[in-house]
């Protein structure tokens, strides 16, 4: 059950983090189970290295798919996105990147802002800030920071991103260091990057949105997440109801037709140039 203090930490600086959520126990099962879909990834496609991703990742293992029920995710979600939510796909990640520069998943005006979207990060590895962890900059989901962060509107293209004119590793954030059994609950607007990353660092995520209630949320999802209205048999014919609920609704929304999505409205674009001249005459 989330606590009206945990809703209000997320709600003001957009993440939770909770730990030792898992028992080590439990984490050597999901890592057993995560090594698995790892290796088949590697076999049929050697040519991957060490590096290795996949975005389908915990519909492939029902002990995987169990934790989208697991009622330390399942009930988390629950209590910020409110029961009716919807699942949005899974990563599966063993990386060697160094740096992840400056980002934001989804930006864009007050609008899409407030569509709110949810990234859950599993970390199978001890990390900190000089070995790769999760760096985010606390309240930067929400207007006027999130734009005032990056006006140019670069999205993911972060090796273009300098905010305030200071390097990455250097910028005020909050390094969520963690260890294995630790969850990351994060707001997939909130700015977040990742520097000093160690070869091998492995992590599992879940994606989860509010049900759409408008053609441009749709819209979005469409945009950024196109795969997710295509869930997988194990989902849609789940024996649990709570799966089921959070996907059986996924393919019609996915053949309705929605207009061409943009992040940013032209009376947003419209202020942010007027607030740019001003402050250059000022």
């Amino acid at each position: 059950m989330l606590a009206p203090e945990q809703k209000a930490h997320f709600d003001v600086f957009g993440f939770l983090i909770f730990r030792q959520a898992f028992t080590p126990k439990e984490i050597d099962k999901i890592a057993s189970e995560a090594k698995i879909i790892w290796e088949d990834r590697r076999n049929k496609n050697p040519s991957q290295g060490e590096v290795l991703s996949s975005d389908e990742f915990v519909e492939l293992r029902p002990t995987l798919t169990n934790l989208l029920v697991d009622d330390r995710i399942h009930g988390t979600i629950a209590g910020l996105l409110g029961p009716d939510f919807i699942f949005a796909g899974s990563e599966g990640q063993v990386t060697s990147h160094r740096y992840h520069g400056w980002h934001t998943d989804r930006p864009g005006d007050e609008e899409e802002l407030s569509y709110l979207r949810i990234k859950v990060m599993i970390y199978l590895d001890p990390l900190d800030k000089d070995s790769g962890c999760l760096r985010v900059i606390p309240g930067s989901h929400q207007l006027p920071l999130h734009q005032e962060i990056e006006p140019e509107e670069h999205h993911q293209h972060a090796e273009n991103v300098k905010p305030f004119d200071v390097t990455g590793p250097d910028m005020p954030c909050f390094p969520l260091e963690c260890r294995p059994g630790d969850v990351i609950f994060f707001n997939h607007s909130l700015w977040h990057g990742m520097f000093n990353g160690t070869k091998g660092r492995r992590y599992i995520a879940l994606k989860f949105a509010a049900r759409p209630l408008t053609d441009k949320q749709l819209a979005s999802l469409h945009y950024y997440t196109k795969h997710m209205f295509e869930p997988s048999d194990s989902l849609l014919k789940s024996d649990n109801p709570s799966i089921r609920r959070m996907v059986e609704d996924l393919p019609r929304l996915g053949a309705k037709k929605v207009p061409a999505f943009i992040p940013y409205s032209d009376d947003f674009k419209a202020s942010l140039y007027h607030q740019r001249v001003e402050n250059s005459i000022n």
